[in-house]
């Protein structure tokens, strides 16, 4: 009886199945009959930086969520007012917009909006000077030089909350500075005007070295301040009253982003033989070194597109507060939460492929995926539980981060991806001065305790992307993708300043210590990454050698003694 029972019962899920794939089939055929008409709104001008959204409309896929889009520039309108996106979204001149991670200030200050995707997963942002003024570091800026930022007192509303930051990361006093009212434009810092100026790694540097001028771009993220680069937003009224069309305009643009950043030759010649973009230095040439230059900003390769990381956004809120823009947030409410949305809409173009006799199939194999349900969850687990040993292996017990055997995982990874893109990238290695000493002096405990506080100091002053282990004992090292040496230099010697400066307290007492470092850059003669280490780990006893509290680099003066 009981068997006769469970047959009814599967029966009846099959048929209950089967209705609801043919309700769903209804919804959708009355779905499309609408075309729904919305605005997205830039916040620059036409040029690839947008290109996902481009490639929406090009290859339809706007049209087939039942959109009509218009895509509005940005910049400055014909009386020079700054056209702000997060203005035209909320009094609806437009449903959409882009914008950068300072979306959130505002969010925070009560404005109803909500980031939907975040598309840049590092900023662009970048302090902009040329060789001709003699400095690559912002505590070389001094209080001398003309500078145009978006400082406090400078005169503009807005905030670059990425400039604050790093400057005070570096030292620097804002109120010493010489800073002035920025203008974005290129000519003040040929012309001498500016030796400082705000630009996006993305475009500026291209135009400055067809000016014959040889660029000189320091990043934010050099100064530990990683933040979101440009995102895709709407209004929650939108996301309320409309919430199909957000879900689809969401879908359809990260569509259009995926297939931009595999076809940018095709997008590209789009771009320019579509949009009119200010400026007829905006050829396609520029428009494929954008493109090139925002995939490693994007990377496609490692990260879903759109991805939105709420510990991030957590980290990017702090700032934010430390540097008084906010008093509070609500990531919760700022965050799109697609639920089942985007999953539907996936859904739902699926069933369009779909005739009665595949339904029937599908009912079929949803019978048969209800037995094998229960197997399927034991085995996740399982793997599960061997992902996290494979994981815990990787670590280091004693400070948290990658162990030696994680790190060689990593430096294979990069090294080989550095051979076959003609990519760089940098290796620290480096080494506690006199360790034996201080757990002579003072135990294991305490020796324990600087290498703990080493990692949470050195930390801080890493990026995202950067990949800092404990390779033994007393030495560790810091893997660098896509930096050059000299920006190796820069941060080797934040890292010796800041443990130099580090006090440790153990007992009642105080414990200094110093490092010394040794800086290597991938070299096309490297046919192994021991190769690499092993030029790495020669300048590190280099340093050692020369007294020790120094940094040691082929071929590269440091100023660190």
């Amino acid at each position: 009886m009981a068997e006769w029972f469970n047959i009814f019962r599967s029966l009846c899920v099959v048929k209950m199945f089967l209705i609801c794939l043919l309700f769903t089939t209804d919804i959708i055929a009355r779905e499309k009959q609408d075309t729904v008409a919305v605005t997205l709104q830039l916040q620059w001008n036409h040029q690839f930086q947008f290109a996902g959204y481009y490639a929406a409309k090009l290859k339809g896929f706007y049209q087939d969520a039942g959109l009509d889009v218009t895509i509005k520039d940005g910049g400055y309108d014909e009386h020079g007012h700054a056209i702000v996106p997060e203005s035209e979204v909320l009094f609806h001149r437009a449903q959409f917009g882009t914008t950068r991670s300072d979306l959130l200030i505002n969010h925070s200050r009560g404005f109803p909006l909500v980031v939907l995707a975040n598309i840049l997963q590092h900023s662009p942002y970048v302090f902009l000077t040329t060789e001709d003024y003699g400095f690559n570091r912002l505590e070389d800026i001094g209080n001398q030089r003309p500078i145009s930022l978006n400082l406090p007192g400078s005169g503009d509303q807005r905030i670059d909350a990425e400039a604050v930051a790093a400057l005070l990361v570096a030292g620097v006093d804002l109120s010493s500075l010489n800073n002035h009212f920025p203008t974005w434009d290129l000519n003040d810092l040929i012309q001498g005007k500016t030796q400082l100026m705000p630009a996006y790694i993305t475009d500026s540097p291209y135009f400055l070295k067809k000016a014959g001028k040889a660029p000189v771009a320091i990043e934010p993220r050099d100064y530990g301040i990683d933040f979101y680069g440009d995102l895709l937003f709407t209004s929650e009224y939108m996301l309320k009253e409309q919430t199909e069309v957000v879900s689809k305009f969401r879908q359809a643009s990260l569509d259009g982003w995926r297939y931009a950043l595999a076809h940018p030759e095709e997008i590209a010649s789009h771009i320019f033989n579509t949009y009119k973009m200010r400026g007829e230095q905006y050829d396609k040439a520029f428009l494929l070194y954008e493109a090139q230059e925002m995939m490693k900003l994007i990377n496609p390769s490692v990260i879903e597109v759109g991805y939105i990381n709420k510990t991030r956004w957590e980290s990017i809120a702090k700032v934010y507060q430390h540097l008084g823009l906010i008093d509070h947030y609500d990531l919760d409410s700022f965050i799109y939460q697609s639920d089942t949305g985007d999953d539907w809409e996936r859904f739902k173009r699926w069933l369009q492929l779909l005739s009665f006799p595949f339904i029937l199939l599908v009912g079929a194999i949803f019978y048969l995926s209800l037995i094998t349900l229960r197997l399927r969850y034991e085995v996740e687990k399982r793997k599960q539980a061997q992902r996290e040993l494979a994981k815990q292996a990787d670590l280091d017990s004693l400070t948290g981060i990658t162990n030696r055997r994680g790190f060689q995982k990593s430096l294979d990874r990069e090294f080989n991806l550095a051979k076959r893109y003609e990519n760089n990238f940098t290796l620290l290695i480096l080494d506690i001065d006199y360790f034996k000493e201080i757990n002579d002096l003072y135990g294991h405990l305490a020796g324990d305790l600087v290498l703990q506080s080493l990692v949470i100091t050195t930390q801080r002053l890493l990026r995202n992307t950067d990949l800092f282990s404990r390779f033994g004992g007393e030495e560790f090292v810091i893997l660098l993708p896509n930096t050059p040496v000299e920006k190796g230099v820069l941060l080797a010697e934040r890292i010796l300043t800041v443990n130099r400066d580090n006090i440790v307290l153990f007992e009642g007492k105080e414990i200094n210590y110093t490092i010394s470092i040794g800086v290597a850059e991938i070299a096309d003669e490297d046919v192994t990454t021991h190769d690499l280490f092993k030029r790495a780990d020669a300048l590190l006893y280099q340093a050692k050698d020369s007294g020790r509290d120094c940094i040691r680099v082929e071929g590269i003066p440091a100023n660190n003694e």
